[in-house]
């Protein structure tokens, strides 16, 4: 019976339960908010989105990415560098 005495001794380097486990927390701690539980229901059901959406015209659009061509600071991606090291 040497498997037997071998496989009830805690092996080394293994980390031991000191004590019980605690129950572990809810995580129902409040009522969900109505808007977010008709937005699930909704995507369940595969229905149209409850807002409006936006309607702008194409000159609207063109508008916006002429004054955003327009802006006078111009900001360069993160991590891009202006600079070349030699």
């Amino acid at each position: 019976m040497p498997d037997l005495e071998q496989s009830e001794t805690a092996a080394p380097g293994l980390p031991v339960a000191m004590s019980a486990a605690a129950p572990r927390p809810s995580l129902a701690r409040s009522a969900p908010n109505a808007a977010f539980v008709s937005q699930l229901l909704a995507a369940r059901d595969r229905q149209a989105p409850q807002r409006a959406r936006r309607a702008v015209t194409p000159e609207g659009a063109a508008g916006a990415y002429g004054r955003g061509a327009r802006m006078g600071e111009r900001r360069m991606p993160m991590g891009y560098r202006k600079t070349l090291l030699v």
